[in-house]
């Protein structure tokens, strides 16, 4: 499955019966950095009525938080946190500053309100397609390198950088859904003479 995330923060204003709603879409990494946004949401817009909020941190089993700040239970933060799960993206924080316009907009109308900020926040965010990908030392004979080279540039995704030295030491970026059939190819074609060690996994 696509994994995506945000790399530049989205902007939404919708206006409903002259209430405005701000809705803004950014890329977290973690709860605290979250509750920071949030908290410099409510100090730049001190004098708005509410500042609701969703966010989904991490890939599997993810940590969800909503917060309605005020409005009807479930008229705010869930409607955000439905955009949320819909948009297939991860380490997602959306916000939605309300201005009150004066006119109740009823249960519906609130989250008919909350759900078009936050979708439009999404849609205005620029998205791209990420991987976890696993990153190997691979030590080799110079004999062995051409064969090695060969099963790297021809499997997708897959980055490396040579470093010549007594030996030859490649550093490999191996997408992580492939990477066990990766090195299952260089054991076998090096007839295990191949060292491999795993030195991180990283979301690229």
């Amino acid at each position: 499955m696509d994994r995506k995330i945000i790399t530049e923060t989205g902007y939404s204003e919708v206006e409903i019966k002259k209430s405005r709603f701000l809705g803004t879409a950014h890329f977290v990494e973690s709860e605290e950095q979250a509750a920071t946004i949030v908290n410099n949401i409510r100090k730049e817009h001190y004098s708005a009525r509410h500042v609701c909020y969703a966010y989904s941190i991490g890939d599997k089993n993810p940590r969800l938080k909503f917060s309605d700040d005020g409005e009807p239970g479930g008229t705010a933060g869930k409607p955000i946190l439905d955009v949320i799960t819909n948009s297939g993206i991860e380490n997602i924080l959306i916000t939605v500053v309300r201005y009150f316009g004066g006119t109740l907009l009823g249960t519906g109308g609130l989250v008919r309100a909350y759900t078009e900020s936050a979708s439009e926040a999404v849609k205005a965010a620029k998205v791209k397609k990420v991987a976890l990908c696993c990153i190997y030392e691979i030590s080799l004979e110079y004999s062995d390198y051409d064969k090695v080279r060969f099963i790297l540039e021809n499997k997708d995704g897959v980055l490396m950088e040579t470093d010549y030295q007594a030996s030859v030491i490649i550093t490999a970026t191996i997408p992580e859904e492939i990477s066990e059939e990766v090195l299952h190819e260089i054991t076998e074609k090096t007839a295990g003479r191949a060292s491999l060690r795993l030195l991180d996994k990283k979301v690229i």
